[in-house]
């Protein structure tokens, strides 16, 4: 099976055997045509996704294709109606186009279900029946699954856990979560707090062009205060909402997933913050862990989903 995964910054595309195992993988950037127009993103995905069909056809050949979108996906019309950081595809019909140049089953998923049906086959949700797997990146968007089932909604619109609001206290008012804890968002917040403070390794950075999420991870790892401490409130952040998602279905897991540098920081934070929010007989029955798989969580999850 094929399976791609739009990232934010570059298309992952792979090729899985049955059992979830990567075959061969790789990371494409986007064309600066393909961050401005949806055709010029279309024709990247098919291209990035033709070329690797090709390469594997001796060993793997491609039985069906899955694609993972940093947004909603409706499941009725298989349409992608929200993505985040690119242009809008919900005027292309990309999977028909898929299904044409392929010839094999093709399903579009949301990254958060694709990277949470990955870790139920083989990563940290293997035998869990009622848990969450929070994507953090580009957007940020929730895995839902109850009864052992991905739980979409009528639509498949299920899991947009970054359109929920939560109380910004510093700005005095409710804000979409994604506003407060995307990459994109953890930058820009970063930027304003080097305003006040200059003491960061960030500052350097900022001065020599800007910096980027990765950055503020790996200055975090070196043991820069302020990367941590903007790790820790993105960590507050989620926690508002993953708190009231626990004490309404308690859970047994969440699963932090993202950028894998960046969980060992936001799972803790996490962590603390929903003991302190949620009711005590649920936090008890709900663990919070990094999640297992890495940057092919939604390739491998996409692919399977796509067989299925």
């Amino acid at each position: 099976m094929l399976g791609v995964d739009l990232g934010s910054n570059h298309i992952r595309v792979g090729t899985v055997d049955p059992s979830g195992r990567v075959l061969a993988f790789r990371r494409e950037p986007y064309s600066e045509e393909a961050r401005k127009t949806a055709r010029a993103l279309a024709d990247q995905i098919l291209s990035v996704s033709k070329q690797m069909a090709e390469e594997q056809a001796a060993t793997a050949p491609v039985s069906a294709v899955g694609v993972a979108f940093p947004g909603l996906v409706n499941q009725v019309t298989h349409r992608v109606i929200e993505l985040a950081r690119l242009p809008s595809l919900a005027e292309i019909d990309l999977r028909r186009e898929i299904m044409q140049t392929f010839g094999v089953p093709t399903h579009f998923e949301n990254n958060a279900n694709a990277a949470a049906f990955a870790e139920m086959a083989i990563g940290a949700a293997r035998d869990l029946s009622d848990w969450l797997y929070l994507h953090i990146g580009a957007n940020v968007n929730a895995g839902l699954v109850l009864n052992g089932q991905l739980h979409r909604g009528k639509s498949g619109l299920a899991g947009a856990i970054g359109n929920m609001n939560v109380y910004a206290e510093h700005l005095g008012s409710l804000i979409p979560l994604q506003a407060m804890a995307s990459a994109e968002s953890v930058v820009r917040r970063t930027r304003e707090r080097l305003q006040k403070d200059r003491t960061s390794s960030l500052s350097k950075l900022g001065a020599m062009g800007g910096f980027t999420y990765e950055d503020i991870i790996t200055q975090a790892h070196a043991g820069d205060d302020l990367a941590k401490m903007m790790l820790s409130r993105t960590g507050s952040y989620i926690a508002m909402a993953i708190a009231d998602v626990i004490n309404l279905l308690n859970l047994a897991m969440v699963a932090i997933g993202g950028a894998p540098a960046a969980r060992p920081f936001l799972t803790a934070s996490i962590a603390e913050a929903v003991r302190e929010r949620a009711y005590t007989a649920a936090v008890s029955d709900c663990r919070v862990v990094a999640a297992e798989l890495e940057v092919e969580a939604s390739v491998i999850g996409a692919a399977l989903l796509a067989a299925s």
